[in-house]
């Protein structure tokens, strides 16, 4: 039988490979399943809700910086 525990480290696992939308998506999921685990299972989703929510952040601010160094880089080549 598959465990809570192995749900939660499974999408753990698949979230250090999501982009953006699928990351909200698996938020989203364990969000809706956390009232319903035991209390020691609701401290792993809160947690892997605050990774989510940090993976989420990290690739909006790379994407970001990338769109400010596309605009920028043609810039500085011209005052130069």
């Amino acid at each position: 039988m598959i465990t809570i525990t192995a749900i939660l480290n499974a999408l753990e696992d698949h979230a250090n490979r999501a982009i953006v939308q699928e990351l909200r998506l698996i938020r989203q999921e364990v969000k809706k399943l956390r009232p319903s685990l035991p209390p020691d299972n609701q401290e792993h989703a809160d947690a892997l809700m605050l990774k989510l929510d940090r993976l989420i952040s990290d690739q909006i601010v790379v994407a970001v910086d990338l769109v400010l160094e596309e605009i920028f880089q043609p810039l500085a080549a011209q005052t130069a």
